[in-house]
């Protein structure tokens, strides 16, 4: 059984760059975790260089040590989300195509992995503007869905795991809407703590709700200033309206209009 999900109006927590969805719960599992990982690590390593560590691709430059930590909150609240539960799938998309939802995603996923140690994998799945570093890569997302069986044992230890789009040329709703890919997103379940899928824009595609719904809900990435309030909340009824749970939201590239230490006052 899952806690009430986050709706967007409860995300008031920010920080800088990219604004963070606050969990319901008071963390105390997550804080254990981490403490216990801090107390195995040197002092003088700096989590943002323990990230590149377990990013063999390169497939996005790597965060600063700011957005290394506000990638850290993203993943803890995600982590609490499913604290009752292994196995999970959630889908990050935007609602407009540049916003950064790749990168946010991309980038959460990696810290999960290094935060649990546990198998994470990161699924592209935005047909519209797939990531091309990792497109030819096997498997890939497109031939999963043809045949969600010949997903191999790719968790066999813990770390990251890309799964790129892909270029096969498939009718992507009818599969997605089919019992293959709800066949794939539970062998994703089966074989990773937490499986992320990065989704296309949702006022651009309709692919974002077929892929969220098999699949814990959507994270919203919305860039600071670059859309209008009535265009993101249009975005946010689509997906509603087909059943879709909105699991919070992400304000990336946040600037503050005052000094960074009156936010902390508060």
């Amino acid at each position: 059984m899952h806690p009430a999900p986050l709706t967007p109006r409860r995300h008031e927590r920010t920080c800088r760059g990219v604004g963070i969805m606050s969990p319901k719960r008071n963390g105390a599992q997550m804080s254990r975790i981490l403490e216990a990982m801090r107390k195995t690590a040197p002092e003088d390593v700096d989590l943002s260089v323990r990230l590149a560590t377990i990013d063999r691709g390169n497939i996005f430059p790597l965060p600063d040590a700011h957005a290394t930590h506000e990638f850290e909150q993203l993943a803890t609240s995600l982590i609490h989300l499913c604290e009752s539960a292994s196995g999970q799938a959630v889908v990050f998309a935007s609602t407009t195509s540049g916003e950064g939802a790749s990168y946010v995603s991309y980038n959460c996923a990696r810290m999960m992995a290094l935060l649990l140690d546990r198998p994470i994998a990161w699924v592209d799945g935005n047909f519209e503007s797939p990531t091309v570093k990792v497109q030819n890569q096997e498997p890939n997302f497109r031939d999963l869905l043809v045949n969600p069986e010949s997903l191999p044992p790719l968790a066999s230890g813990a770390g990251l795991v890309v799964i790129g789009n892909g270029r096969r040329n498939v009718k992507r709703v009818d599969l997605l809407n089919g019992e293959n890919y709800a066949k794939l997103v539970r062998k994703l379940e089966q074989s990773f703590y937490f499986t992320i899928i990065d989704g296309p824009p949702i006022l651009s595609s309709v692919e974002v709700g077929h892929l969220a719904q098999p699949t814990m809900g959507v994270v919203l990435v919305v860039e600071s200033r670059r859309c209008k309030h009535e265009v993101i909340r249009h975005g946010l009824e689509k997906l509603r309206s087909q059943g879709i749970n909105v699991l919070g939201t992400v304000l990336n590239k946040r600037v503050y209009e005052l000094p960074s230490f009156v936010y902390r006052r508060f």
